[in-house]
């Protein structure tokens, strides 16, 4: 049978995100107020290996890293809806709320943590940029039968869902660079990171 993992959601559905992001952004006829990094690492599944080593060797001083936004799998399950974790440990949530209010036109709704038990926050790229105290979001749209199997693979993706979603992503990070200030911890998000990570 098919021994080959392709990988269609977990994570080319993030990789195509961050690559069309990274486009439209270079295309704008104006720079935003900030800079925009694009980082993409490798080494999740190892144990969050590339993140963490951007994180202790990076390449602009962490103190100018306003915020990070995370992407994962975003090509699968309901249609019409993101789930955006960490929307509730800082301000970005509530950015990301007035975006997708600014974008009916994208015709997506933007979740809160539909699976706290998981603790998806503490799972993927984003946290070591959170674990440094850097807001941080992540946008995920959960896992299904094919995670992790040779059967993800492209034909099985909703393509029209990534890509609104990028465009959401788009928007967000575009809000966020244009800001006049910085995002700012929820006091008590703040404190459940530092408990895990000090």
């Amino acid at each position: 049978g098919d021994s080959i993992y392709n990988g269609a959601d977990d994570d080319a559905s993030g990789t195509s995100a961050l690559v069309e992001v990274a486009e439209a952004m270079a295309m704008l006829p104006e720079r935003p107020r900030r800079s925009i990094m694009f980082l993409h690492v490798s080494g999740e599944e190892l144990g969050l290996l590339g993140s963490y080593y951007f994180s202790e060797h990076p390449t602009v001083p962490l103190a100018q890293i306003v915020a990070n936004v995370n992407v994962d799998m975003i090509g699968r399950n309901s249609p019409d809806t993101v789930v955006v974790i960490g929307k509730n440990y800082s301000s970005l949530g509530t950015l990301a709320n007035a975006v997708q209010a600014d974008h009916p036109e994208l015709g997506l709704t933007l979740s809160d943590d539909i699976w706290p038990e998981e603790q998806f926050f503490f799972r993927s790229d984003h946290f070591n940029f959170a674990r440094k105290e850097i807001p941080s979001l992540f946008f995920f749209s959960g896992v299904h039968e094919d995670y992790h199997e040779p059967s993800d693979e492209v034909e099985k993706l909703d393509t029209d869902k990534a890509a609104r979603i990028s465009r959401m992503i788009f928007h967000v990070v575009r809000e966020v660079a244009n800001a006049a200030g910085r995002p700012s911890w929820d006091p008590a998000g703040l404190a459940e990171v530092r408990a895990l990570t000090q």
